[in-house]
């Protein structure tokens, strides 16, 4: 009878607690500066439609998950997400957006390296692209993006590619197209010492490769998504260093799937919130072996201290799974080329298994400062900001090989890898990035200097 008493009791204090929490009903939302973006593209950031009730003490932190959502678009320089309480039990919420410039016919002029800092240390100054680009990014205001490609130079590139996000009743699915076609002259034959040994023929392609593909992308909630693709790849080697076990063409059927979480308040320079992802891609070669790729990726971001000092947390993992001599060479180095932690930008980590953590406190040393340029330059570049932040960072990693014999290409298994150093962050409008830091390489007992410059575009595949 006790028993019964308490859990009735327990029972009607609960429903009490209920009926006390208050309920904001959406009253209205009004969206401003929208020149070309639809209202339904914005909307969709939102948890909640007009007419949704939200608790009195969320009110703020969706607000807020609102704003973070629209600046990972990437589509606006500037927005402000704010509410009134029109009454006791109403709001109205206000979203006002500065547009971006959405069509960008561009030259290319760029390294053909990881970074500037590996571009200047192997000295190979041949290793540049250049060419010309078409991406139509926010196309039809709905935030699909159409892109053109013809890329010379060490690694030619020529692409189309379009994407198209927020379709079906619920706006909850996305498709996106690819066609690529590589070649180059010049290509890493195979990795020493965490280092690459090119392969090279300056009269003729030395290696040629077609991809295409598709993918379908399922978004039930506000921050993740469901991804499928499949796509065919068609590699010709013409030397016979970049031939795997004497295959000179090699054809690859790849299936993959893909979970990403994201409520993170930028993709570039976040301060706040998490990111978490796992995707698995296997790689059947027709009429011959297959094998498999997963990686798991998990970031962490919060404040610490007043807005002012940040701290960055991150940790992946990536694995192999198949029989290491189903793996040809070309594939494991394309694979392998995030295998990166800072201060080993000069190394390839060839591995079977390679996880890492990255540990980095961040101090705002400027706030940002927003500038008004001349009347003469167009309203989308008119009004640029800066912001910059003093890096402290440790990273560690650990990896096995593929096998006892790859020792010779990669003699960092079964051991601690370490660097740690400092750094400047220099972040500004349309989403740029500029790092500039010095690390000490635990592993080859060095100090280096590094840049790394992040780009803005971010595509489903």
């Amino acid at each position: 009878m006790r028993a019964v008493l308490l859990l009735v009791f327990f029972f009607v204090c609960s429903v009490a607690a209920y009926a006390q929490e208050r309920y904001m009903h959406i009253a209205d939302i009004s969206i401003s500066g929208n020149e070309k973006t639809k209202p339904q593209t914005i909307l969709r950031e939102f948890r909640y439609s007009v007419g949704d009730s939200i608790p009195d003490g969320r009110v703020d932190a969706e607000i807020t998950n609102f704003s973070d959502n629209l600046h990972r678009l990437m589509l606006f320089n500037n927005i402000d997400v704010s509410y009134s309480q029109s009454d006791s039990t109403a709001i109205a919420v206000n979203v006002n957006v500065e547009e971006r410039w959405y069509y960008w016919i561009y030259p290319i002029l760029e390294i053909a390296d990881r970074n500037l800092t590996s571009y200047f240390h192997y000295k190979d100054y041949r290793k540049i692209n250049y060419g010309v680009a078409f991406d139509w990014l926010n196309f039809r205001g709905r935030n699909e993006m159409l892109n053109f490609k013809v890329r010379l130079g060490y690694k030619e590139h020529y692409a189309v590619s379009y994407q198209k996000p927020n379709i079906g009743r619920n706006r909850s699915s996305g498709i996106w197209v690819k066609t690529e076609y590589f070649r180059q002259k010049k290509d890493i034959a195979y990795i020493e010492e965490c280092k690459p040994v090119y392969a090279e023929n300056e009269n003729a392609y030395i290696r040629g490769m077609i991809v295409a593909g598709a993918g379908y992308v399922f978004r039930p909630g506000v921050n993740y998504d469901f991804s499928l693709s499949l796509s065919y790849q068609n590699i010709v080697s013409r030397d016979s260093m970049l031939a795997p076990e004497g295959k000179l063409v090699q054809n690859f059927i790849v299936p993959s799937f893909a979970f990403d979480y994201d409520n993170r308040d930028s993709k570039v320079c976040p301060t706040s919130g998490l990111h978490a992802e796992i995707g698995v891609n296997v790689f059947s070669e027709l009429a011959s072996s297959s094998f498999g790729f997963a990686s798991l990726g998990f970031e962490y971001n919060c404040s610490v201290f007043r807005r002012r000092i940040f701290y960055h947390g991150a940790l992946s993992h990536r694995q192999f799974f198949g029989a290491s001599e189903n793996i040809p060479m070309n594939e494991r180095i394309e694979l392998c080329r995030s295998n990166l932690i800072r201060g080993f930008d000069y190394y390839y980590i060839l591995a079977r298994n390679f996880s890492a953590i990255q540990n980095t406190f961040s101090i705002k040393i400027l706030d940002r400062r927003d500038f008004s340029l001349p009347k003469w330059i167009p309203t989308k570049f008119r009004n640029p900001y800066i912001q910059i932040y003093a890096d402290l960072f440790a990273d560690l990693a650990y990896c096995s090989n593929f096998a006892p014999s790859s020792e010779v290409e990669n003699p960092l298994t079964h051991k601690p890898i370490y660097s740690a150093g400092a750094g400047l962050t220099f972040e500004t409008y349309y989403d740029r990035a500029l790092k500039v830091y010095v690390a000490y390489n635990g592993n080859f007992d060095f100090f280096g200097v590094f840049v790394d410059y992040k780009t803005p575009i971010y595509k489903k595949f």
